[in-house]
């Protein structure tokens, strides 16, 4: 069974970038994050971790955030 959220950390590894890389991507992309009761670690969900991977291989592709787009 896959699992539905991540932690940042684990994103992290997933991307091969730093936590602090994945909090930028969060807020660039608009991604909503998670915390679970009784729970300090921050999560996202499966699929926004996968948006971030795809974003990071092509950036000029990114919707939703404050990046500029060229013609």
């Amino acid at each position: 069974m896959e699992k539905e959220y991540m932690t940042l950390e684990e994103v992290a590894q997933y991307i091969g970038k730093k936590r602090a890389t994945v909090y930028n991507d969060i807020r660039d992309l608009g991604i909503k994050t998670h915390k679970f009761r009784r729970d300090r670690r921050t999560y996202i969900s499966l699929a926004d971790a996968k948006r971030i991977k795809e974003a990071r291989a092509a950036p000029w592709t990114i919707e939703g955030g404050n990046h500029a787009t060229t013609p």
